[in-house]
């Protein structure tokens, strides 16, 4: 699983020098590379860290950068502006869960409440693009495939993380492996999504560049 999250770096990588603008690139590379080494050093974060400053980096990031790929693609300002202030409620929220209030094992009320968040957003920006006439193909949009890849990750992870804390050790080694499951499925499609990012938009920079030519003229 944590491997996977090298796949979207590589492809971003090897398509940076072509895509213009490149902030998607960016955003993607470093929520990548940032969970690549949290997963990686999982064990030794939760001994040297404590364990509410490790969920609240990891849920935090993963929040802002989940939004960041929405709300580049939303033009609705009013939205933005609501999306904004529910983000800042939800920041707070966080740290108060994590530094206040104490959780047994997992932070499940946090990622609920995240899951419930982007899910309205989501939902927002699939109302925009079924609203535009120009928008025929929706899944030529590449963050359409950011916002399966989302809902796939936070939705077929919820149910897990919410009854995590009523578990036994036994029933969460039995079905942990759907987290990795639908986490693999999320940064495979976050691959396409850059792949389609960048051909669509080096298609565009290329057809500026064609000279016209009057053939009636010759």
């Amino acid at each position: 699983m944590t491997y996977s999250y090298l796949l979207p770096i590589v492809v971003s990588l090897v398509f940076f020098k072509k895509a213009n603008p490149k902030k998607v690139l960016v955003i993607v590379g470093v929520y990548c590379s940032v969970f690549f080494v949290l997963n990686v050093f999982f064990k030794v974060l939760q001994r040297d860290w404590t364990r509410s400053v490790y969920y609240f980096t990891y849920t935090l990031l993963e929040y802002s950068t989940f939004v960041a790929l929405l709300f580049i693609n939303i033009r609705d300002k009013r939205a933005k502006f609501f999306g904004l202030c529910i983000s800042i409620l939800f920041a707070v929220f966080l740290y108060l869960f994590n530094f206040v209030i104490k959780f047994i094992k997992f932070d499940s009320i946090p990622i609920a409440a995240e899951t419930l968040v982007l899910l309205v957003f989501i939902i927002y920006f699939f109302y925009e693009q079924f609203r535009d006439p120009s928008s025929l193909y929706i899944y030529n949009h590449y963050c359409f495939w950011f916002a399966i890849g989302i809902l796939i990750y936070l939705c077929g992870s919820l149910f897990i993380y919410v009854y995590g804390d009523q578990m036994t050790l036994e029933q969460i080694l039995r079905f942990w492996f759907f987290t990795y499951v639908v986490e693999i499925i999320k940064n495979i499609l976050f691959t396409v999504a850059i792949v389609i990012y960048c051909r669509n938009f080096t298609f565009k920079h290329q057809k500026k560049h064609i000279p016209f030519l009057d053939i009636q003229e010759l």
